[in-house]
């Protein structure tokens, strides 16, 4: 039903339009109207006559241009109508087809009844895209028709303006004649003005000429006078000028580089100055630290001429550290041969410079106990068998330690024991007798630390920096990996300390000597702990081996030594 509608509706619109009269440029032209002839008695000139032709040829060449504007009007509506009609005809084939198409839909609807919803859906579909096409082509209808409506009212208003150009035509002829007579008594009154203008000049300049020649040759006179002075005033001037320009110039350019002369000549003495200062204060800290470590070397005198114990103080403060803070102490075995290169202290210092240890125990050749001391620089105490170094302040000393005060409340005996003894190892690695040769030494090394271990108390915490230079009996036996230790030897002096309440710190604090050895001295033949740190009344948290610098390295006898770290809790 609705097909139906738009298509009668679009019919009626199509008969409309062909019903209708075209504008066209031969009815624009009939509708001009020409401009009345001049009227009887009114003025006519050559210059009405010009402006009357160019008036004409304008209007002609206007009507010809309304002319082609109107053909290409009609061209384009000529355009818009065919296709329009194409497109028309296009519809019209879409519904015959869309027709032929329903028919068919009807023709299955009647055989298909189980998909009569379907069908009927998809048909409403296409009804709807007709009607939105019908839709357009009725607006599109309408649009054609106000354009034919703009066309009509642009002409309407050419023709209007048109009229109105030949009204001003006429104004501008009728002003243009009385121009003209006004121009002809404005002529008259020019040609008498001329006359008498023509000979009170000729009187004027019969008068004129003798005073002019007069002064004309008086004048030249002067401004040749002129003339002259000013070309030497010029010339004066100008040489004034360059000579003024050139000394300033010479004296600006002068005046600059002594400027910067002085300039260059200030930096450089305040460079020399600076420098000077530099070097001073840096020759009064040198001296300054020479004087101080002459003076702190001077309080130890050669090895030949010290006693021990002896006080070893630098710039270095003292402290105190909390009751329950722990307590870190290193252990360094040195070689017990002197240093032949003098870079070693170095190295060693430097190994241990990140740890900060408020306790360190020296052990080896008090020469490289010294050097390593002075290295270090840090307070310390030499007593026999090595250096105790620490930043605690020292409250008594014997000659294998010292007492500091720990905190406000405690204090610490600190203790090194070096028992020097190759007698034993050397008969070992041979395969010689070295038990006989072990018991034999083994008294006085045990009275030594009987005298060591007397000079504290039994109540008082002690820590024990100890280089034995025997093997500990807690890594000796049967079920050690390592097959010359797979005997049950007591070694004396590790059993003696432990039999004096000491702690070995290292075996306490780790799980056994087959999963961490902790050797200390490593040779060709050997690898054993020879060094080690004891302790009693004092709670050892746990302990590491130490990598001490160049003596870790192996020698020229294939010898490497290890120091320990431990940290303790005081009680």
């Amino acid at each position: 039903m609705n097909r139906r509608i738009v298509l009668i509706a679009i019919a009626l619109l199509l008969t409309i339009l062909m019903g209708c009269e075209t504008y066209t440029a031969r009815s624009a032209k009939e509708s001009l109207q020409t401009p009345n002839p001049v009227a009887e008695g009114e003025l006519v000139t050559k210059y009405s006559l010009v402006v009357a032709e160019a008036q004409a040829k304008a209007e002609v060449e206007e009507a010809e241009l309304l002319a082609e504007q109107e053909r290409q009007a009609e061209a384009e509506e000529r355009q818009r109508y065919e296709a329009m009609q194409e497109s028309i005809a296009s519809l019209q084939t879409e519904k015959s087809t869309l027709e032929k198409k329903l028919q068919e839909s009807e023709e299955a609807l009647a055989e298909e009844q189980n998909n009569t919803q379907s069908l009927k859906e998809s048909l409403e579909e296409r009804n709807l895209l007709l009607d939105n096409k019908d839709l357009t082509l009725s607006q599109e209808a309408e649009e054609y028709q106000t354009t034919i409506a703009t066309l009509q009212s642009e002409i309407e208003a050419l023709h209007k303006e048109i009229e109105e150009n030949e009204q001003d035509y006429e104004m501008l002829s009728y002003q243009a004649g009385e121009l003209e007579n006004i121009l002809s008594e404005q002529q008259s009154i020019n040609n008498e003005l001329q006359t008498i203008l023509h000979e009170a000049e000729l009187k004027h300049t019969a008068e004129t000429e003798s005073l002019k020649a007069a002064q004309e040759q008086r004048l030249q006179e002067l401004q040749n006078t002129i003339d002259s002075l000013k070309t030497d005033n010029e010339l004066l001037t100008a040489q004034l000028e360059e000579k003024t320009q050139s000394l300033e110039e010479r004296l600006r350019l002068e005046q600059q580089r002594i400027d910067e002369a002085k300039r260059i000549e200030e930096e450089r003495l305040e460079k020399q100055r600076e420098k000077a200062e530099e070097l001073r204060k840096a020759e009064e800290a040198e001296m300054a630290r020479l004087a101080a470590l002459e003076a702190e070397y001077q309080q130890i005198p050669p090895l030949e001429q010290l006693t021990l114990p002896r006080m070893y103080t630098t710039d270095e403060a003292t402290s105190l550290s909390a009751d329950n803070d722990p307590l870190n102490v290193l252990m360094l075995p040195l070689d017990d041969i002197r240093w032949s290169d003098p870079a070693m202290k170095n190295l060693v210092a430097t190994s241990i410079s990140d740890i900060k240890a408020p306790v360190i125990m020296v052990t080896g050749h008090m020469q490289n106990v010294i050097d390593l001391v002075r290295q270090l620089r840090r307070n310390a105490v030499l007593v026999e068998g090595g250096a105790i170094i620490t930043s605690y302040r020292v409250i008594s000393t014997t000659n294998h330690g010292i007492r500091v005060q720990f905190s406000n409340t405690k204090t610490i005996r600190l203790s090194i024991a070096n028992l020097p003894e190759y007698k034993v190892f050397d008969a070992f690695t041979s395969g010689n007798d070295w038990k006989t040769l072990q018991k034999q030494v083994t008294s006085e090394r045990t009275k030594m630390l009987e005298r060591i271990l007397a000079e504290g108390t039994v109540t008082e915490p002690t820590i024990i920096g100890a280089s034995l230079f025997e093997p500990s009996y807690q890594d000796w036996n049967t079920f050690s990996p390592v097959l010359y230790r797979q005997i049950d030897y007591i070694w004396p002096l590790s059993n003696f300390l432990e039999e004096s309440s000491f702690y070995d710190v290292y075996r306490a604090t780790h799980f056994s000597a087959d999963t961490d050895a902790g050797n200390t001295l490593v040779t060709e033949n050997l690898k054993e702990r020879i060094d080690y740190v004891y302790s009693r009344k004092v709670l050892p948290l746990q302990s590491s081996m130490l990598t001490i610098g160049g003596e870790s390295i192996p020698d020229a006898q294939n010898i490497a030594r290890y120091g320990i770290s431990a940290t303790f809790l005081i009680p």
